[in-house]
């Protein structure tokens, strides 16, 4: 049966115990965003009152996750039973309106993926032009120092990227002898690259069959938002990272639905360790989503191996599927441990043959760290010799005017200039201890602590603005670089234009980084409701997961850029109308389980 096209109310799917079963840990997930992303309202109850909030909460959210996916699965169905007769037979003549909605499959055309990174490229030129050559801030100053050779190499910002930076800076100042235009070079090959690759993303709808309306929506989002125009001519690792993240979210997808191409697995395999390279939690993504793969496939091998076991299907077919199966699973290991490979020789006997530094120990212990100076500024239970220990790292007599829940940024440059962090990296297990200790003491000042440099990546409303930009604008730089307008006049006071300000001003008023999660769970669940493949979820759910463990802002958009612009492909997957040649392989699939 097609879904979206059933004529009365008596064919529609009711969710069976499959359904009921798989949206359980999605209302945990929202009751927990609710009641501990409010931490303030949280903190005066008790904790049966809070575990009872939580109860309560959950039920709400499951039943409306539950309405969601039936309404979702059902819409055609309960459509056409509650309209009148009439109106049905008039609504069936306009054919033309249906592709508004939904549509078939679409053979894709080279030119169509021209034509839509090119509708992005044009719409982000303006933006190029007017902040002429660049924007970039201290870091990208920084690793363009290291990139001339003026500065010291490290591994703090990805190396790999500094290399990217390198290569456009010797060419670019080979050719026009300027380091004005190596960076606007650069700048223009990133704006394409990220042009390129969201008009890719445009063209999977397309071939997809996804709906007229739908489509010119997700064309609007990736062409006309400002933050997308922003990031793409911004001069930092993230529109590179972003663009490898979604590459490597479709390449998951693709592997999981067929994967018996040495091609696929080829994209696999590149995607992914791009992701590893361009961002320090990139392996975290990788690791998680390909343990999820590799577990994922697994399951389906025992499940069809299980029903045609039982089914007594023909034997022939059986072992050509389990050949199939077999086949996939070793392009599956080979280039997952490859990657890996690839991944730990770069970090290891490559940066140290290019004299990389890697980054200080304070920078990967975030939440370690904010942890227990929670506890210790909050008053918890701490012994003289676990005080003594912390004093050693940091000293505590100024601790109250550097600690700070929100940002790490803070705490962890107090601990450089003043402190001593060698002290850690020096007794590793013996700082281990102590936080384990410490936290068995005093879990809700821990908790207390992870909520609040966490919150802005689950809760919907936070109590500081986003800053969509960052801190991207032209900073003084050693190398001469000012913007040079070449559309409109130049105003040398205004680091950004009143529209820039006024959208993020918008954005902060109607959106956030917890919609984002929000909303990307709602479609994984109705996805999973749908029995669907949900792989293509999982670059997004490891990548939230990693800024849960180690985020050093708690409510930083570039962190989480990947999330956002890859919504319009995931509410694709979990709400639109499947093409038809996916509903047969669906329907298969269902038979087969």
């Amino acid at each position: 049966m097609t879904i979206g096209r059933n004529t009365n109310y008596d064919e529609k799917r009711r969710p069976g115990k499959y359904q009921f079963l798989v949206l359980l840990p999605f209302a945990f997930c929202y009751a927990f965003f609710i009641v501990l992303g409010d931490w303030q309202k949280s903190a005066p109850y008790s904790n049966a009152q809070n575990m009872a909030r939580l109860a309560l909460w959950m039920a709400v959210s499951y039943g409306v996750l539950l309405l969601l996916g039936f309404f979702s699965e059902n819409g055609g169905a309960l459509l056409a039973a509650w309209l009148p007769a009439g109106m049905r037979r008039a609504l069936s003549g306009f054919a033309s309106l249906k592709c508004l909605f939904r549509g078939r499959k679409r053979e894709g055309r080279l030119w169509v993926w021209l034509l839509f990174s090119l509708l992005c490229l044009l719409c982000y030129l303006p933006y190029y032009l007017i902040y002429y050559p660049t924007w970039f801030n201290n870091d990208a100053v920084w690793q363009m120092e290291q990139a001339l050779g003026l500065a010291s190499r490290s591994n703090h910002h990805p190396y790999f990227h500094t290399l990217i930076i390198k290569v456009f800076l010797t060419a670019g100042y080979g050719i026009f002898g300027s380091y004005t235009a190596a960076v606007a070079l650069y700048t223009f090959f990133q704006m394409a690259l990220t042009a390129a690759v969201f008009g890719f993303f445009l063209y999977l709808l397309y071939c997809r069959g996804t709906g007229i309306l739908w489509l010119v929506l997700a064309a609007f989002f990736y062409a006309v938002l400002p933050v997308n125009g922003m990031f793409s001519i911004c001069m930092g690792k993230d529109a590179w990272f972003t663009a490898a993240f979604l590459l490597f979210m479709w390449s998951v997808w693709v592997c999981a639905r067929e994967g018996e191409k040495r091609r696929q697995w080829a994209a696999f395999l590149a995607t992914g360790l791009l992701v590893c390279l361009l961002r320090s939690n990139g392996i975290f993504i990788f690791l998680g989503t390909t343990l999820v793969l590799i577990l994922s496939q697994i399951f389906a091998d025992v499940r069809t191996g299980l029903a045609e076991g039982g089914c007594g299907r023909d034997k022939g077919r059986a072992r050509e599927r389990q050949k199939s199966g077999s086949r996939k699973r070793q392009y599956m290991y080979l280039s997952a441990a490859s990657a890996i490979l690839c991944y730990l020789l770069w970090q290891g006997p490559i940066l140290k043959a290019l004299q990389v530094e890697p980054p200080d120990t304070i920078e990967s212990l975030t939440m370690p760290t904010q942890h227990l100076l929670c506890a210790y500024v909050r008053g918890g239970e701490l012994t003289p010799e676990e005080v003594e220990m912390l004093e050693a790292v940091a000293p505590l007599a100024q601790i109250d005017d550097y600690y700070n829940p929100y940002l790490f940024d803070v705490t962890k440059n107090y601990i450089r200039e003043h402190g001593n962090q060698q002290v850690i990296a020096d007794y590793r297990g013996e700082y281990a201890k102590l936080w384990l200790k410490v936290g068995l003491r005093n879990p809700m000042l821990y908790l207390e602590a992870q909520i609040r440099q966490t919150a802005g990546y689950y809760a919907l409303h936070i109590p500081h603005d986003q800053i969509l930009y960052s801190e991207y604008f032209m900073v003084d730089n050693p190398f001469g670089i000012e913007n040079e307008r070449k559309v409109f006049s130049y105003d040398a006071g205004l680091a950004m234009g009143d529209f820039l300000q006024g959208f993020q001003a918008f954005y902060n008023r109607v959106w956030s980084l917890g919609m984002n999660t929000w909303l990307l769970l709602a479609a994984f669940a109705c996805a999973l409701y749908r029995r669907r493949d949900g792989i293509a979820f999982v670059p997004c759910v490891m990548l939230l997961g990693s800024l849960f463990l180690a985020a050093p802002v708690y409510n930083e958009f570039r962190y989480a850029y990947g999330v956002f612009v890859a919504l319009p492909f995931l509410f694709a997957v979990g709400f639109g109308k499947e093409a038809a040649a996916d509903e047969q392989a669906g329907a298969a699939g269902r038979d087969r389980g």
